[in-house]
């Protein structure tokens, strides 16, 4: 299901939904039900012009859709565009919808739908690189991570981080600096 955020059938929670800058086109790809987003896409490539494109890869959605995004993509989108990108894709380790990481389904098959790895691996397949900005997943998710980080490596695109937490994870860059420095990510043992 592409477009809307089918809210009706699932909420994700969250209040804050930002408006998207003007010139940029919004688009979004759901399940049926509404609880899973794996894609969520932004484009503001000049008409003629070959999109430069970047997958970014965080914990799970919250809020954003085609139409409105959240403060985490808001921030992305910032980023890519100064790294001269014309094209973002966001994509989760998990894909069910929720603003705080505590209403998440325990259960990491629910968490993670059948759909989300294939869709993670096509945006992968269309970037120049994938930045990834996940953050501390529970432990009982650590499978999806590895799983996920196994296949993303497969395609042979660069794999990218904003910096490292303590335990080995890509740090969140909701609250780094403009001008925090792209580095390599270095694939777990």
């Amino acid at each position: 299901m592409s477009g809307a955020a089918p809210d009706h059938l699932h909420d994700p929670g969250g209040k804050v939904r930002l408006r998207l800058p003007d010139g940029v086109v919004g688009g979004a790809e759901y399940s049926i039900c509404g609880r899973y987003r794996q894609v969520l896409s932004r484009d503001w490539t000049p008409e003629g012009v070959v999109p430069r494109r970047v997958l970014f890869i965080g914990m799970n959605p919250s809020v954003a859709s085609a139409e409105v995004s959240d403060p985490t993509c808001h921030r992305e989108v910032m980023f890519a565009k100064d790294w001269d990108f014309s094209f973002y894709f966001k994509g989760n380790m998990l894909d069910w919808r929720a603003t705080s990481p505590k209403d998440l389904p325990r259960d990491p098959a629910e968490a993670c739908s059948p759909a989300n790895i294939p869709a993670l691996v096509a945006m992968a397949e269309q970037s120049e690189f994938v930045v990834l900005a996940y953050g501390k997943l529970h432990q009982r998710y650590q499978e999806v991570v590895r799983q996920t980080l196994r296949d993303i490596a497969a395609t042979g695109k660069p794999l990218m981080c904003l910096g490292l937490n303590k335990d080995g994870s890509a740090k969140h860059p909701l609250y780094l600096r403009k001008d925090t420095v792209l580095r390599p990510f270095p694939m777990p043992v």
